[in-house]
């Protein structure tokens, strides 16, 4: 039993391993889960429940009231007892001077109706505005997301081979301290031989401890941008370099999102300047209500009545309240525009930065591979040599170095290639139709 119980525990952080995703997982989890993503459809939200609340100025109003007076006031006492349709003007002993103390329960319900208010058109336009900006900056931070998680896919990958890298590399460093050994007890070689080869191989050891680290952070910042709370999550399988063969990368129809975001939040300012100009305009509205009166009790129907009426507002003078709203909508919309231009100029620099950053990758990672097979040939031939006894250990510890740099430059390479032609398609807005064709991903 005790056996077991101890088995159990050792399988314990087996079964809390980090689990393994493709990217196309990755991508779906940041897309639905992530609390960016989460906090900018909130807002789209939002903007849409705006739409409709704007729309309320459009549509009637109808309020229920219930009021309740106690009073002796000469006038507010005769005109209850005439709500409530006593005819007291006729009885000898009321005192109009000085009456008694009169309650009415007073219920009432209105209907209001405004039949023209210039502002109320641009402010549901503005709206609208507001709501369209909203749901493109909520795509494009579905879109950042999508990279988010893409980016953190690649730097598992990436720690991933340079972990098999440092691992070979500390197999070398091992053999070359093995035949060094053999040399010195042979007396063939020197016991500096041996010293420095033992170095060369705590420096891999150093770096195989840095590189498992990288590897588990790394797998933690996937967790996070898939949407996670925490722990680990693993790639199922790595990239290749030509992972985005095929895969269009011309620009999305129309404005990328967060450009279009820009432009209708300059059109919403556009439309607020132009709602604070109406508010120089009247208004005109109607008005029904239909009213019961009580002595004793609510809802009581001693009396009752009704009325009809309409209002026409026109605002003279307010103080330079609308002067100063419509200056200050001029000046937020002229600067949205500035905002969209600016943003607009960025993202053709950012694109064409993009594009001349994924041809150079490419050499890069053509120069890395044809470096890594030469400094591999290279370390084979000193190997050879330096058991022969042709060549100094310091040559042979060189090329090795040459080795683990030249590999750690294709691990680095591979990953900034499979980076730069995907920061192409985020640049171009179709970064997340291209891993998720045709789904419609929303929180």
């Amino acid at each position: 039993m005790r056996d077991l119980f101890l088995l159990v525990l050792l399988l314990i952080p087996l079964t809390a391993a980090a689990t393994s995703v493709e990217l196309v997982e990755a991508v779906r989890g940041a897309v639905t889960a992530r609390p960016q993503v989460l906090a900018a459809q909130a807002q789209a939200d939002a903007a849409a429940a705006g739409v409709t609340e704007a729309r309320s100025r459009y549509l009637p109003r109808l309020t229920a009231t219930e009021t309740y007076t106690w009073t002796d006031e000469p006038a507010g006492s005769l005109f209850i007892a005439l709500n409530q349709e006593r005819n007291v003007m006729v009885d000898p002993t009321y005192d109009l001077i000085d009456p008694a103390a009169q309650t009415d329960f007073a219920t009432r319900l209105t209907l209001e109706q405004k039949l023209f208010d210039a502002a109320a058109g641009y402010a549901i336009a503005r709206a609208r505005a507001g709501q369209a900006a909203a749901q493109a900056g909520a795509r494009w931070s579905r879109e950042e997301a999508a990279f988010a998680a893409f980016q953190a896919y690649l730097e598992v990958q990436r720690t991933a081979a340079a972990l098999i890298w440092v691992e070979k590399s500390q197999e070398e460093a091992a053999e070359i301290l093995r035949v060094a050994v053999e040399r010195r007890q042979a007396g063939l070689g020197l016991k500096s031989d041996e010293l420095r080869s033992r170095v060369q191989l705590a420096e891999t050891e150093r770096q195989l401890l840095t590189v498992r680290n990288d590897q588990t952070l790394s797998r933690r910042r996937l967790a996070l941008a898939m949407g996670n709370a925490g722990g680990e999550v693993d790639i199922a399988r790595p990239l290749s370099v030509d992972f985005w063969a095929g895969a269009a990368g011309g620009a999305a129809a129309g404005e990328r999102a967060d450009l279009h975001a820009l432009s209708r939040r300059s059109d919403a300012a556009a439309l607020a300047l132009q709602e604070s100009r109406a508010g120089y305009l009247p208004t005109l509205g109607v008005a029904a209500s239909y009213g019961l009166h009580g002595e004793e009790s609510p809802f009581a129907v001693d009396g009752a009545a009704w009325a009809v009426g309409a209002e026409l507002r026109w605002e003279l003078f307010d103080g330079l309240r609308r002067s100063g709203a419509a200056a200050r909508a001029a000046a937020e919309e002229q600067g949205a525009r500035a905002e969209h231009e600016e943003a607009r100029r960025r993202q053709q620099h950012l694109r064409a930065e993009a594009q001349l950053r994924a041809e150079e990758a490419t050499l890069q990672h053509v120069s890395a591979l044809a470096a890594v097979a030469a400094a591999e040939e290279g370390q084979r031939l000193l190997l050879q040599r330096y058991e022969a006894g042709l060549v100094e250990l310091a040559e042979l510890l060189g090329a090795q170095s040459a080795l683990d740099r030249a590999r750690f430059a294709v691990v680095s390479a591979e990953s900034r290639l499979l980076l730069a032609r995907g920061n192409i398609r985020l640049q171009n807005g179709t970064f997340l139709t291209t891993i998720l064709p045709g789904e419609e991903v929303a929180p």
